[in-house]
């Protein structure tokens, strides 16, 4: 397991202290300053968070606006986030895969070109590029250039993809320059959940960047207690509401993490 890229140090969580620990991220969908702030504060008092993930697809979900305005949008209540002294993780989750805003193509790219642009703060930001986007590569490119890390991403929210597919994502992934390489998937048997993280343990093996392999759902539960063994650098957990099937209370797979 390569460690997350994108820690703190300076916060001491448990995945600076430990780097065989998978860092634990937990996400937050707030839309406005006050229930931003006290997400990401609570996160931080719980001792067991690395990072938090904004989603910020709530967000933009009640805006027709241009990307530039939908951006300028998310970077004013950025300083909400980074408060607390956690890294965040700014994810805009598409309809595409599974996310709460239907935005086409050429308005996905003109948000993450303004938010790239904008993106700073006190504690390490790194930015969600969804690889199956049109202009992933160039926006990746963008983002490396800045100096911002980039979780380049894959979810199939209807089943599990083949492994060799898998591999050919997470190959896609850091040949296009991404610091992390995630895939997270709906299995519908044991054998789904096996075949996504022995992908993952292959791609770690073989690439040089971190990856993060998640099979979604209950069934999918082990992928996210045990996914370190098999070479995920984290795994999400949720405080309050989840963001995706499966995710367990951070408070009890920190313990849990603990324990093993």
């Amino acid at each position: 397991m390569l460690p997350l890229p994108f820690l703190n140090p300076a916060a001491g969580t448990p995945a600076v202290r430990n780097p065989l620990r998978p860092s634990l991220i937990v996400p937050t969908q707030a839309v406005d300053a006050d229930d931003l702030s006290s997400h990401c504060a609570e996160a931080a008092r719980t001792g067991v968070v690395d990072v938090v993930e904004w989603r910020i697809d709530p967000l933009l979900a009640g805006s027709d606006a241009d990307g530039a305005t939908r951006a300028e949008a998310v970077l004013a209540l950025l300083p909400h986030a980074v408060a607390a002294g956690l890294p965040v993780l700014v994810t805009l989750r598409t309809g595409f895969e599974g996310g709460l805003v239907d935005i086409a193509e050429d308005e996905y790219a003109e948000v993450v070109r303004h938010l790239i642009a904008g993106l700073s703060g006190t504690v390490p930001i790194a930015l969600d590029i969804e690889i199956d986007r049109a202009e992933s590569h160039a926006l990746i490119a963008a983002a490396r250039e800045a100096g911002i890390p980039v979780v380049a991403s894959h979810h199939n929210f209807e089943s599990t993809d083949s492994e060799e597919d898998l591999l050919a994502t997470f190959r896609r992934m850091a040949e296009a320059g991404a610091d992390v390489a995630k895939a997270a998937m709906m299995p519908r048997s044991p054998v789904d959940v096996a075949r996504l993280l022995a992908a993952t343990a292959e791609a770690q093996e073989e690439l040089g960047c971190p990856v993060l392999g998640i099979s979604m759902g209950q069934l999918g539960r082990a992928s996210r207690i045990m996914g370190a063994d098999f070479g995920s650098c984290a795994t999400f957990a949720q405080i309050g509401e989840a963001s995706a099937p499966g995710q367990i209370d951070a408070a009890h797979l920190a313990e849990i993490l603990d324990r093993i």
